[in-house]
């Protein structure tokens, strides 16, 4: 038989490997809502209040907190339980006080505590750039937002990293992506991994460029699509 819309679970042993989660267990779980991240490399909100936060016993108490809006997601109150979290998003709890960054730890998506000063702001890769009617351009970043700003503004490129005053969404600084620049590999082999960028180096034709860091361990390569500019506060 045929189904009738969108699916709005997923069965757990199916998950992405990028959800942190139990792979016993009920069967079914919440399905990211569509739009902010890749399927494949998002977690719902729910999962991260109740099994990551431990914040709720179950998927009722979970909408209870997100239903009186104690949960901010980027500075923007979220009561959505399949609300999609991905890299770098900023996940605030104002009556506990706390905040946390989401990043990528042994391959799993991972709350990470921050500071309310950090919380102020998030980091954003620039993943693409279009010259708009008015002659304004536009940045796009790797959660699926964009910024306009005036074309004599533009300093950006590819791969560079711009803070985000949120939820005003405003920039406030960036770091561009040159020899010496800190880095956080966020996919492949390597990702988790904090490391200096050497160099990147072009490919003939459409390979994708590689880039070549050195770290804790020594130096490796990989593509430069992987690579992610912080800053010295970041912490994975």
């Amino acid at each position: 038989m045929a189904t009738h819309g969108k699916r709005r679970h997923l069965k757990r042993l199916a998950a992405p490997k990028a959800m942190s989660i139990m792979r016993k267990g009920a069967r079914y779980l919440k399905k990211p809502s569509a739009g902010r991240h890749k399927l494949t490399e998002s977690v719902p909100l729910l999962v991260l209040l109740r099994d990551e936060l431990k914040l709720a016993a179950d998927r009722r108490e979970a909408k209870a907190i997100l239903s009186k809006g104690r949960v901010l997601v980027d500075g923007k109150k979220v009561t959505d339980e399949g609300f999609a979290m991905g890299l770098m998003d900023v996940v605030s709890l104002p009556l506990l006080g706390k905040h946390y960054r989401i990043v990528l730890t042994n391959g799993r998506l991972k709350p990470k505590e921050i500071t309310e000063t950090e919380a102020a702001g998030k980091l954003c890769r620039i993943t693409g750039k279009k010259l708009v009617k008015g002659g304004r351009m536009q940045l796009e970043f790797h959660d699926g937002r964009s910024c306009m700003i005036e074309r004599e503004e533009d300093r950006f490129k590819l791969g560079d990293t711009v803070r985000l005053a949120v939820p005003a969404q405003k920039i406030t600084s960036f770091m561009k992506m040159q020899k010496g620049s800190r880095c956080y590999v966020f996919k492949g082999k390597h990702a988790g991994e904090m490391a200096e960028l050497q160099e990147t180096l072009e490919r003939a034709g459409s390979t994708a460029t590689d880039a070549r860091l050195s770290g804790a361990g020594g130096e490796f390569a990989t593509r430069k699509d992987y690579v992610f500019v912080v800053d010295d506060n970041f912490d994975a």
